[in-house]
């Protein structure tokens, strides 16, 4: 495993103060609007998961494994098609502020409107859902720091703090980062995965960083299936970038599959006594989610507009609500307009010719960099599986795709400043 997967690439000494004072304003941004953002249904239902700690902690692991009659159907259903660790995170630090399990709320009943919810117990207490919030918002903090440390080995320094504006900004990221939902777990899982591969891609192939690739993605996976996309998309760039010795990355690869599979199992005790039938449920359980979903909100849709989601939604404004069957722009209003005095972040796609342009150019750019290529086939894997596979235009579900278009609109940038800079220069003379 010593072989080097790609040559090593020497980068000038990173603007570490500058670099510092990003993260930390972006961090304090992010953390700023967590009070304001707008509800959503799916808050109620991962905090009602958080259950899930208390049952660990006072029943024992065997209180989650699977069950073929369960004295809580929905419970164990929510547990096996969703990531654990946003909901067992959320648990603990709701046990460590002195906040039991009596105090969570009930999952959201999609069938009923606000004031059915409100009524049976449904909506979260104030703190609960503060709390939530607070630790998701944290993990998309941590996550800011990690997508930066990857975007320094791939593109550089200059072009690493660009991206992390772009995508700091985003109000997707904000905004389901925000939520006591499953994304700030998911782009912390995210940005484990992307930094681990990019010191595989910028280094010497150790085997550590195999393991922590494995370790990653394991962690990923728990945190929301649908990284399953990126690490499909990520898996087959990095055989790319191994091609040279093809067999021996493959071999490194399957280790960290396995890895993955171990971690992902450490924190889906479900799995644990019924490995074979857990899966099954899973696809059964996702099927009939996908199924329910496309009967309620789906449509027919043409293949621009399909095409175009893969970037206006990632860069666009913020979706707040994906329900069209209830008045939720009605019930929100007033949270809608506290967060969109100033929290919601920067919609890039409103700049979409200037977008458009910048990713052309990065793209381009891209092509002329020894990690360029590993950038483009992993956010081609995964726009390709999305364009395949999702047909609601949903903006959490292409969440994957903000970081790697914030690091190729980035090189697209920084590449028109640099030729900027070279014509103003030759008329200067």
């Amino acid at each position: 495993m010593s072989e080097q997967l790609a040559t090593p690439i020497s980068h000038p000494k990173p603007p570490r103060r500058l670099a510092l004072v990003g993260i930390s304003l972006l961090t304090l941004y992010t953390l700023l609007g967590v009070a304001r953002v707008p509800f959503h249904g799916d808050e109620s239902t991962i905090l009602y998961m958080a259950q899930d700690w208390f049952r660990l902690r006072e029943e024992g692991v065997s209180a989650l494994f699977y069950r073929s009659e369960p004295s809580e159907a929905m419970a164990q259903e929510l547990r096996l098609v969703n990531g654990t660790l946003a909901p067992l995170s959320y648990g603990a630090l709701l046990d460590l502020a002195g906040v039991g399990g009596a105090a969570l709320n009930g999952a959201w009943d999609w069938g009923g409107d606000w004031w059915q919810n409100q009524y049976y117990g449904h909506l979260p207490r104030p703190e609960v859902l503060f709390s939530g919030r607070w630790a998701s918002a944290l993990m998309l903090c941590l996550a800011l720091a990690l997508f930066f440390a990857a975007a320094r080995r791939l593109i550089g320094d200059g072009e690493a703090l660009l991206a992390l504006a772009l995508f700091g900004l985003m109000p997707s990221v904000l905004l389901n980062g925000r939520r006591a939902m499953f994304e700030g777990a998911t782009f912390l899982g995210a940005a484990l995965v992307w930094y681990a591969a990019a010191r595989l891609v910028t280094g010497r192939a150790q085997r550590r960083d195999w393991l922590l690739l494995g370790a990653a993605c394991g962690v990923a996976l728990a945190a929301k299936h649908m990284n399953a996309l990126l690490i499909g998309a990520l898996f087959v760039a990095l055989l790319w970038a191994g091609r040279a010795q093809l067999l021996q990355t493959a071999r490194a690869l399957t280790l960290s599959a396995l890895l993955a599979g171990a971690v992902f199992s450490a924190f889906n005790p479900a799995w644990w006594t019924a490995p074979l039938v857990a899966p099954r449920e899973v696809l059964r359980l996702r099927s009939q989610t996908l199924a329910a979903q496309n009967e309620l909100f789906g449509r027919p849709f043409q293949l621009g507009e399909r095409l175009e989601a893969l970037i206006a939604l990632p860069l666009g404004a913020p979706q707040y609500f994906e329900d069209t069957r209830h008045v939720w722009r009605d019930w929100l209003a007033d949270s809608i307009q506290a967060y969109e005095g100033g929290a919601q972040g920067v919609a890039w796609y409103a700049a979409a010719p200037l977008l458009y342009g910048a990713l052309a150019l990065g793209a381009a750019e891209a092509l002329r960099r020894r990690t360029g290529a590993f950038i483009l086939i992993t956010s081609s894997g995964v726009s390709a599986a999305l364009f395949i596979a999702n047909t609601l235009l949903w903006q959490r579900y292409y969440l994957s795709l903000t970081f790697p278009l914030a690091l190729v609109a980035a090189l697209g940038l920084a590449r028109a400043a640099e030729l900027l800079k070279t014509k103003v220069s030759r008329h200067a003379r």
